[in-house]
């Protein structure tokens, strides 16, 4: 498929928190769940996230000697602690600056605003804004990391769309990731097109394009402009264009 959406590799089994717990609790299912953070949920939407920074920020600034302790050990060293100890909640922890995704939203969207904004995780919400599952960069990198044969089917499939009868004798080949497409197009512009389909297909680095065409269908649209006396603006021709041609 060409743009793999996010519902097809999120998780659906959210840890999440909740902006009255305590840091003491928080830490506890973050590290009983083993993950380094999780989504802040309020009547079921997402109103912000808690991240290893935030917890680190919260309990292990006051801690002398403890700066270069695993994420782990900081978990641990906050799960032991009493709700009084720590003093502190989620909500006044968590990050409330929270890049929420669609389930429909492809990969590679998932993934440009995770290196963009430099986050490892994004919750994932419908229509109404409401917490339905979690994408994080290691389920992108195994959306990614298939098999050149898997990825040969799905470049494959994602140009067959174009139609079975504009590319003939169509060929797919793919070797550690670079796909390499070959064959017949009615025109340049499918060849571009079956280019394009190809290298968004998630799992493919680069593409080979040797596809060759019968026309080169690039500047037709400005020959016809040029050449066509209908004013390209209008659904009519000018008046005195039509009287030219009636004479």
């Amino acid at each position: 498929m060409a743009d793999m959406p996010i519902k097809e590799v999120m998780t659906n089994l959210v840890v999440m928190l909740y902006p009255n717990e305590s840091i003491h609790e928080a830490s506890q299912r973050l590290a009983r769940n083993g993950v380094s953070g999780a989504p802040v949920v309020e009547k079921g939407k997402v109103i912000g996230i808690v991240s290893e920074s935030d917890v680190i920020r919260a309990l292990m600034a006051p801690a002398e000697g403890r700066h270069s302790s695993s994420i782990a050990d900081i978990f641990a060293f906050a799960a032991g602690m009493t709700g009084s100890q720590s003093g502190k909640t989620v909500a006044d922890v968590m990050s409330d600056a929270v890049t929420t995704i669609s389930p429909e939203e492809s990969v590679w969207r998932a993934a440009a605003i995770m290196e963009r904004k430099r986050i490892k995780r994004l919750p994932v919400v419908d229509t109404d804004g409401y917490l339905i599952g979690i994408v994080s960069r290691a389920d992108i990198v195994k959306a990614m990391a298939r098999d050149d044969k898997e990825l040969e089917r799905d470049v494959q499939a994602a140009i067959v769309v174009l139609g079975e009868d504009t590319i003939e004798d169509l060929s797919v080949s793919v070797d550690d990731g670079v796909a390499m497409i070959a064959g017949l197009a009615d025109r340049r512009s499918t060849r571009d097109l079956a280019e394009k389909l190809a290298s968004r297909t998630p799992g493919v680095v680069r593409v080979i394009n040797q596809i060759e065409f019968e026309f080169d269908d690039r500047d037709i649209k400005t020959i016809r402009k040029e050449n066509d006396p209908k004013d390209p603006s209008r659904d009519w021709h000018p008046t005195d264009v039509i009287h030219g041609i009636a004479r």
